[in-house]
């Protein structure tokens, strides 16, 4: 069982009978798998071969919705703040409502039209709504699936119903045969197991054209710059923060359960390993038949090797045994790079290294909550751990309110007023009915939640 596990995308810790070593990749090329080598502009030279269909994948090496999940499911905070952010969006929940105009200025008018309710109980519409903000907070996108009534072979009708479909399992394509490689269709299907066999593909729905299809799905999308098919979730530059924050706990709790203390600093040339992917990739090419390199096979050489070297430098057994090492500079421009293996031992200064962790993971935070968007009050907790004054929470949450609900209300909820607009000629909108809570000073004490003056009993 291996015992060296990844802290961050540079570094690696490695647990050998009492000592915890820590490992850094260092030097230009990095080659850590999760390296800042990922592209944004060439997912469509990469599509999936799925049936009929190419698939443009989501992300060039990862599924990126599935790494989202991945680290921010296991961060605590990450994940309110997120969750926190559905929360702040529905509010009071949906309603109906049509635009009015006083004056100079519009104005949202709520309205009661029984049909229309009662189209949006039949599908369940308050849980469509929240679903669809989840996967927008995430991925910045929403994906539902649109029934179009039985008797549409006989005539022009319109949608029978609607139900939401994780956007995490919804990936573009376009048949072999299309020359415009545009995308036509949603393959639906797990795309971390892949498994061909329970995939299915949709047409896109169109608007303009509601009825063409029996079944169609409705992709939806925030547009993020120089990116065609798919968004890029808010969050995705903050994952490395956000893994930061997660793995300090389980350091700390290796520390109060082990007693353990980072003997050695090891610093490997990201040279070393470039060619030893180099090495793995002509082994996989020499094979017969070839087989596809895939990173993961880096990823357990270099656990192997720092395993075997974490036994190395532990023990009383390996008094005499030593690690040999070519060190050698290289000159990058007008720089000179060192490359080699340096390993330095690390004085036990238990106060100095908690206090270290503990910066590096406040730190991690203030990034993970800039990524998030989300001002720390919001998530019921200020920026040093505190409760913020009622002021500046009511502040934080009007400016929210006011300035940060009303795009995402459009994604979140597009697909059902377009529904409704195809369906019912009335011209109601669903949206979401929030509230500005007025300060506690401009009311009066008995309307107060905490009222200022108490009665003795009798009066």
């Amino acid at each position: 069982m291996s015992n060296t596990h990844r802290f961050h995308k540079d570094g690696y810790l490695s647990l050998s009978g009492n000592n915890l070593n820590y490992y850094e990749i260092t030097g230009r090329g990095n080659t850590s798998s999760d390296a800042p080598t990922e592209t944004f502009s060439d997912w469509q030279d990469n599509t999936l071969d799925v049936g009929d269909f190419k698939v443009i994948p989501f992300g060039k090496g990862k599924h990126i919705p599935n790494e989202v999940q991945e680290t921010v499911l296991a961060n605590s905070f990450a994940r309110r703040a997120l969750e926190r952010k559905v929360e702040l969006l529905i509010e009071q929940g949906p309603y109906l409502y049509k635009m009015k105009k006083d004056g100079t200025k519009y104005f949202r008018e709520p309205i009661e039209n029984p049909d229309v309710q009662a189209f949006l109980e039949s599908i369940n519409h308050e849980e469509l709504l929240q679903n669809n903000a989840t996967d927008y907070y995430f991925e910045k996108r929403v994906c539902v699936k649109v029934f179009r009534a039985k008797q549409g072979r006989l005539g022009k009708t319109v949608p029978a119903a609607i139900e939401h479909i994780s956007a995490s399992d919804c990936l573009l394509g376009y048949r072999k045969t299309d020359k415009n490689k545009k995308p036509t269709h949603v393959i639906v299907g797990d795309w971390v197991k892949q498994d061909l066999q329970k995939m299915k593909a949709y047409p896109l729905y169109d608007p303009k054209n509601p009825d063409k299809y029996p079944v169609a799905i409705y992709h939806q999308k925030f547009k993020t710059y120089g990116m065609a098919d798919y968004p890029l979730p808010d969050i995705y530059g903050s994952l490395d923060w956000i893994t930061n924050a997660t793995n300090t706990p389980k350091i700390f709790k290796a520390f109060t359960k082990n007693a353990l203390n980072i003997k050695w600093h090891i610093q490997s040339p990201a040279k070393f390993w470039e060619e030893k992917r180099d090495i793995l990739e002509k082994n996989c090419k020499a094979q017969s038949p070839p087989i596809p390199y895939k990173e993961k096979m880096l990823e357990d050489l270099k656990t192997e090797i720092l395993d075997k070297l974490s036994e190395l430098l532990s023990g009383t057994e390996n008094v005499g045994k030593f690690w040999h090492n070519e060190y050698v500079i290289q000159l990058i421009g007008a720089t000179a790079m060192e490359l080699g293996w340096k390993i330095t031992p690390i004085e036990q200064k238990t106060k100095e290294w908690v206090e270290s962790q503990v910066k590096m993971y406040d730190t991690a935070i203030y990034a993970m909550q800039a990524g998030v968007g989300l001002h720390a009050s919001l998530v019921m907790v200020g920026a040093d751990g505190k409760s913020d004054s009622g002021s500046e929470q009511l502040n934080a949450y009007i400016i929210h309110q006011k300035t940060a609900t009303s795009i995402p209300e459009y994604y979140v909820c597009k697909a059902l007023n377009d529904i409704l607009k195809t369906r019912f000629t009335s011209g109601e909108k669903v949206g979401f009915y929030r509230t500005t809570p007025e300060r506690q000073q401009d009311i009066t004490s008995s309307q107060r939640a905490m009222p200022t003056e108490s009665k003795t009993p009798g009066e």
